[in-house]
């Protein structure tokens, strides 16, 4: 496991409580093989091999045994082991996962974590003791596989979140479900705005009549706008060469987000992912003075 990937306040005891979880786990399903468990924004979870499929049911059973772990409020103590110390011990305990990852570290020592009867791969930090863990929340379930290959096992992912107390929490579940509330994809198909076709591809909305004219008249409130605050209007091919993108620099930082290259003939275009480029080749088309400036083009 590694060490906490947020700077946010609360990460030291949303990393613990990944620990905390992994080890009620532990206790109800024996076998299980822990892969890497993290804090994340606004919580935390941890990649876990399982010996059997759980729900979102085994929740409860999951969060009374860390209730019990808090109450127990047992140290987090780090000790540094030798890497061959480390590879043996994991060996011993059936965790194949943490094997292969301590095997691959060029370092001659690790630092280990343990409270309680658990005991995990850790660069921290933690909270002092499991006392300190807030009001936590199991939220759902997803899927990853192991290290981000698609050819290797495949984990199931328990996501959870804690906060300093229980007010908090509530506020945050709270925030939670009025983002589901106002979720443009589950009302824009309530109200019949648009629509999505797998044969079309995800993320690429097809607008029905009602979204379309939704858009139409923003597009107009956007266009009247920029009007009135002194902009003129262009319009610029969805497509350029490579060329132009490696003369602006957007090509050496951008490429890997880019669309893939086309051939044209000898020519090799790609679609834009900006508007800047194709509008400076708009202003160097005449020479300007700096009594024209401010030069506004959209």
């Amino acid at each position: 496991m590694s060490g906490s990937h947020t700077n946010h306040p609360l990460a030291p005891m949303r990393h613990s409580t990944a620990h905390v979880m992994a080890q009620a786990v532990e206790h109800l399903f024996p076998g299980a093989k822990f892969a890497f468990g993290p804090d994340t924004e606004d919580g935390f979870y941890y990649d876990i091999g399982l010996p059997r499929p759980i729900a979102p049911d085994d929740f409860a059973a999951i969060e009374a045994e860390m209730r019990k772990s808090v109450a127990a409020r047992a140290d987090f103590v780090r000790e540094d082991w030798p890497k061959d110390k480390a590879v043996e011990w994991f060996k011993l305990h059936d965790q194949p996962f943490k094997v292969e990852w301590i095997s691959q570290l060029p370092d001659e020592s690790v630092s280990i974590y343990q409270h309680g009867d658990f005991t995990d791969l850790c660069a921290g930090p933690h909270v002092k003791n499991t006392g300190d863990i807030g009001a936590f929340k199991l939220l759902n379930l997803g899927g990853a596989y192991w290290r981000g290959d698609e050819k290797r096992e495949q984990l199931t992912r328990i996501y959870g979140t804690v906060w300093h107390d229980q007010r908090e929490l509530d506020d945050y579940l709270e925030r939670v479900e009025d983002a589901k509330r106002r979720d443009h994809r589950r009302i824009g198909k309530e109200l019949g705005l648009f629509m999505f076709s797998d044969l079309v591809g995800p993320g690429l909305p097809l607008w029905l009549p009602k979204g379309a004219t939704i858009r139409r008249e923003l597009e107009r409130y956007v266009t009247d706008l920029e009007i009135r605050r002194g902009y003129q209007h262009v319009i610029t091919p969805d497509v350029a060469k490579v060329d132009l993108y490696k003369t602006s620099g957007h090509w050496a930082h951008y490429q890997a987000a880019m669309f893939p290259v086309m051939k044209a003939g000898d020519e090799e275009m790609v679609l834009r992912p900006m508007n800047c480029p194709h509008h400076i080749q708009v202003y160097k088309e005449e020479q300007h003075s700096y009594r024209d400036l401010p030069l506004r083009i959209a």
